[in-house]
């Protein structure tokens, strides 16, 4: 076979020496295709609409280096759709053309893929005003995703203000920055020991059921109500508790009144607060109604308890 000088001759599917059986080939087929779909995903969502092509990006890429925030920002989507199409040793080769290491082509990434998840343009727009530099925007990326939401949709997180950013130097801003992700692990493991705790607890109970058998019945009686009286406890603590970092619907409630205040006080905001937390404590006291009701549970007022309550 001959081939026109200068051109790439096409290399034959496969060696008529060692034929593939049709179930590998097959297999192959489904395996390049599933790969062609996921870099199409990432060409739909980083490329701007640019086709993908190496040559393209490269240049587009080589254009944006050095330039502003919005360009940082643009040459870390070009810089994703490239990894996510190119091999190993293609992507390396172009990174040294770039004269791009590969941690701040990593830190352009991340950047990218940060302002991604943010829906609001106009939130995207008040994160570049306020990162104006380079690097502000390698630490802000940082951030775990959750924190990077919150920073951008509320404007802060933990002590990290978005308003203070632009003043912060990159020192101070990474110091913020890692302040704000140490108060983050430490939520996550107080919450890994509440779920601890809760287990304990199972374990607890349930070995208390095996010896349930073995309990008089005035014993069991107590045992049960003690049983019913965590259920209320914790039933009263998601509604009504109040602290740091405490999740209960009271929690909830002062986080949509502030809400309303921070907007400009704006009546009309806080009517519809107002009827949608109205109906929230509606629910759950016909939810309470319900069970008093089904068990044909006497009336008592706040201050009151039943007769069988009193000592316990």
């Amino acid at each position: 076979m001959t081939t026109k000088r200068g051109a790439r001759p096409i290399a034959s599917a496969e060696p008529a020496s060692a034929p593939l059986d049709g179930e590998l080939l097959d297999e192959r087929s489904q395996q390049l295709a599933v790969m062609n779909e996921q870099q199409q995903a990432v060409i739909d969502q980083f490329g701007d609409g640019l086709p993908w092509s190496p040559e393209h990006y490269e240049a587009e890429i080589r254009q944006d280096l050095g330039r502003s925030a919005e360009s940082f920002l643009r040459a870390g989507r070009r810089l994703l759709v490239v990894r996510a199409c190119t091999a190993h040793g293609e992507w390396a080769g172009m990174l040294r053309r770039l004269n791009l290491g590969d941690d701040t082509a990593l830190h352009m990434m991340a950047w990218a893929r940060q302002i991604g998840g943010v829906a609001n343009p106009e939130r995207v727009r008040d994160l570049t005003s306020a990162a104006t530099t380079i690097g502000r925007m390698i630490e802000l990326a940082k951030l775990p995703p959750e924190q990077f939401q919150e920073l951008a949709e509320h404007g802060q997180t933990g002590e990290l203000a978005l308003d203070e950013v632009a003043v912060m130097s990159r020192d101070e801003l990474r110091a913020a920055v890692r302040e704000a992700r140490a108060d983050m692990q430490a939520k996550d493991d107080r919450a890994a020991k509440r779920e601890s705790d809760i287990e304990a607890l199972q374990k607890q109970v349930r070995r208390l059921k095996g010896q349930r058998t073995k309990a008089t019945p005035g014993e069991t009686a107590l045992e049960l109500r003690q049983f019913a009286t965590t259920a209320a406890l914790q039933a009263r603590a998601d509604i009504s508790a109040q602290g740091e970092d405490v999740d209960s619907l009271f929690a909830r409630f002062t986080q949509l009144r502030e809400h309303a205040i921070n907007e400009g006080g704006a009546e009309s905001m806080g009517d519809e607060h107002d009827q949608f937390m109205a109906g929230l404590v509606g629910e759950l006291l016909g939810e309470l109604r319900r069970v008093r009701d089904h068990f044909g549970l006497p009336i008592v007022n706040d201050h009151g308890a039943p007769d069988w309550q009193q000592g316990v």
